[in-house]
């Protein structure tokens, strides 16, 4: 994907007459502060002040000669790579001064994560954090999107467990296909993903429409507790029933076993 070179040096701190300046500079250099005014739509009233801010920045050098200073760009590459080590200093230093600010909240809040695109990189940071292990429910055409950073977990040493309603190709993880009754699977395309990580967070997302959807994530120990439960036993018990048969009908009290519809269902149709 092609980006704007002028915008994105407004977003990393430029003016707009300093990104102007420094573009034209990278294609004419050295130049002179009015040669450079023409060149680059900047008015001559404020090149040479955007032309100091380029030089204080270590993006742009001035060369003194007889006759007149003239001004020449350092080469991209260098720049970027200085402004990514300052960068990189600065948020070390930022991360360990304003952790002494962090409040230690008193409740466990749930936030609402609205949009498709949101959803989905709270899900890949989530993943991206994730240290011993992570268990992850959601419908085969989301598992795409999330295969690379699923598969990148894995080999970090990541305990990853799958449930989907058919097989996925997660190599060194764990896929549960779990069979979803018939009656549930209208519903079941709402709930559309279920993500726990290390026991400590989990994302519930809910598709609304083809380009819309949101999620609940949370750090509530009770929240992150039920949710992990329900995907370590509820959508494993299908299968468990499936495998002893018929046989599971005389473990259960008759009086109990509307409680396992489901699983049964899905048996029986399965």
């Amino acid at each position: 994907m092609t980006g704007d070179p002028l915008r994105d040096l407004v977003s990393l701190g430029f003016s707009e007459y300093e990104a102007k300046a420094y573009l034209a500079l990278l294609k004419q250099s050295p130049t002179t502060g009015y040669q450079l005014s023409r060149a680059s739509g900047v008015p001559r009233s404020m090149i040479y002040e955007a032309l100091g801010k380029l030089v204080a920045r270590g993006a742009a050098m001035t060369i003194r000669r007889e006759g007149g200073n003239k001004y020449a760009a350092v080469p991209a590459a260098e720049f970027l790579d200085h402004v990514a080590r300052d960068h990189g200093r600065l948020v070390d230093t930022l991360r360990d001064e304003l952790r002494r600010f962090d409040a230690k909240p008193t409740l466990e809040y749930v936030w609402n994560v609205e949009g498709h695109d949101s959803v989905m990189a709270k899900a890949r940071e989530m993943i991206g954090s994730a240290e011993s292990r992570m268990y992850l429910a959601l419908l085969p055409e989301t598992f795409p999107a999330l295969e690379a950073d699923l598969s990148t977990a894995v080999e970090r040493g990541v305990q990853t467990v799958v449930y989907s309603t058919r097989a996925l190709d997660l190599p060194g993880g764990r896929v549960v296909v779990s069979p979803v009754p018939h009656q549930a699977r209208q519903r079941l395309e709402g709930l559309w993903m279920i993500l726990v990580v290390d026991g400590l967070q989990a994302l519930i997302g809910e598709l609304l429409t083809e380009n819309q959807a949101r999620a609940s994530w949370t750090r509530s120990p009770l929240f992150v507790f039920v949710a992990e439960h329900h995907l370590r036993t509820d959508l494993y018990l299908p299968r468990l029933l499936a495998r002893l048969g018929e046989e599971t009908l005389g473990l259960i009290d008759e009086a109990d076993r509307d409680l396992f519809a489901t699983p049964f269902e899905s048996r029986l149709e399965g």
